[in-house]
């Protein structure tokens, strides 16, 4: 019996430290254990991935331009911008209108569409002159402004890259004279550290009038064409206005983060405060600081487009390989080596104008037509020498004319039984003629 109450009592007793035992077990400890962590209410604990495992977006580091060598982490990550340069005018071979020419333009348009590009980098080095009045500069390295060709072109460019879906970005490397208007024509535009923004008052050789009411007229009609180009571009008219035109005065004041310009000198930050032969014109620093640029970036080729990329935040692209490059520089050495043999071709076309006499007069006439019809060949192929030529006085019509005058006395001695008159074709009929400046060509 006493044994049985002995068994009772301790099957009793090992129920209840069960019981004890599981409780422990269900409550949490108000007192962590020693070396464990304590993770913040509401804050999940960092899951670790396994092993070989893809690291999700959100984890995804970024590597930053100011740590070089630090490998990103293996996994998924997003595809990199490819970047598409296009230059408009090279260091001292960016003459507007001549090698910023709609022709290449349009090879660059093709090309664009062809290798759809992310974003597309314009890069202006377009200066017509050294000073800012235009003084002691040489007239032949002057711009030309075919407002409504320029205006097709750039109108045509932002189409195309519209329609690929690429993002436009412009930086000027140097705008003196109207190359001010492509730089400006564009919304996301940046300068280089050496960079000039200025010589829109050229607009004066376009209004020239002795009447002031015509002048007048001109004037106004030459800078609504030109601001044209700034609107298109999201700029203030005033500051076209003040660039344009030398007693107009310009003017910033500040409202938050907003900008207003006005054609006077009442604003907080005065640009051009003068009425006495001065335009407005723009360093990288005002740019920038004004809101005309977006930054200053390089001006060494190696790191400009660099610089530009990690502006707008972007770490990592790819520069395209075959981008607008080749077919620029191709293009600007193209046109002026065909200016070069123009004026060659017009040297021995005068040399056989001249020798075209008695028995050789026929053999000398065929030699001077042929250098004629290689310059018209020439300026079929490339409309800038056509322009080139024209700008001194040299038109296609004229040499088309002369090569049907030449083609007229060549037969006219193939019937003739009778001696070859003598001399030359000279100016009779409207013909090139030994007087013509073309040698002083730029």
């Amino acid at each position: 019996m006493i044994r049985t109450k002995i068994l009772l009592t301790i099957a009793v007793a090992s129920i209840f430290l069960v019981d004890l035992s599981a409780l422990a077990q269900s409550k949490p400890a108000t007192t962590p254990p020693a070396g464990s962590k304590t993770v913040k209410p509401g804050t999940p604990p960092a899951k670790v991935p396994a092993k070989g495992s893809a690291t999700t977006p959100a984890e995804k580091k970024t590597v930053s331009k100011e740590t070089p060598g630090v490998a990103p982490p293996s996994g998924p990550t997003e595809k990199l911008k490819t970047v598409y340069v296009v230059p408009m005018g090279i260091k001292d071979k960016g003459q507007f209108g001549l090698d910023i020419h709609p022709q290449v333009y349009e090879q660059i348009a093709t090309d664009i569409t062809e290798k759809r590009p992310d974003i597309v980098v314009f890069v202006l080095n377009s200066a017509d002159i050294d000073s800012v009045r235009y003084l002691g500069d040489d007239p032949s390295k002057f711009g030309i402004f075919d407002d409504d060709g320029i205006r097709k072109m750039s109108r045509g460019l932002k189409e195309v890259i519209e329609r690929v879906g690429a993002e436009p970005i412009m930086i000027v490397r140097d705008a003196v004279g109207y190359s001010v208007l492509l730089g400006l024509n564009w919304k996301n535009m940046y300068m280089t550290e050496s960079s000039r923004l200025m010589g829109l008052e050229r607009i004066k050789e376009r209004t020239q009038a002795a009447d002031p009411e015509v002048y007048a007229k001109f004037r106004e009609a030459m800078v609504g064409i030109c601001n044209a180009f700034l609107d298109a571009g999201g700029y203030d008219p005033a500051i076209g206005l003040a660039m344009m035109r030398e007693e107009k005065m310009l003017s910033a004041s500040f409202k938050g983060r907003e900008i207003f310009w006005s054609d006077d000198a009442s604003g907080t930050w005065i640009v051009d405060g003068s009425k006495d032969r001065i335009t407005a014109h723009f360093t990288p620093e005002m740019a920038e600081e004004l809101g005309l640029s977006d930054g200053t970036v390089s001006d060494d080729d190696a790191t400009m487009i660099d610089d530009m990329m990690y502006l707008r935040g972007n770490r990592s692209y790819i520069l395209l390989a075959e981008d607008g490059k080749k077919i620029v520089y191709d293009y600007i050495d193209g046109w002026r080596k065909g200016l070069e043999d123009c004026k060659k071709a017009y040297e021995q076309y005068l040399e056989a104008i001249g020798e075209a006499q008695g028995n050789s007069e026929k053999k000398n006439l065929s030699k001077a037509k042929s250098n004629l019809q290689k310059i018209l060949s020439i300026i079929k192929k490339y409309e800038a020498v056509e322009i080139a030529l024209q700008r001194i006085g040299v038109s296609k019509v004229q040499i088309i004319t002369e090569i049907l005058q030449l083609d007229e006395r060549i037969r006219g001695l193939s019937k003739s039984t009778s001696p070859p008159p003598s001399g030359g074709s000279g100016k009779g009929g409207g013909g090139l003629g030994a007087g013509s400046s073309i040698l002083v060509l730029p």
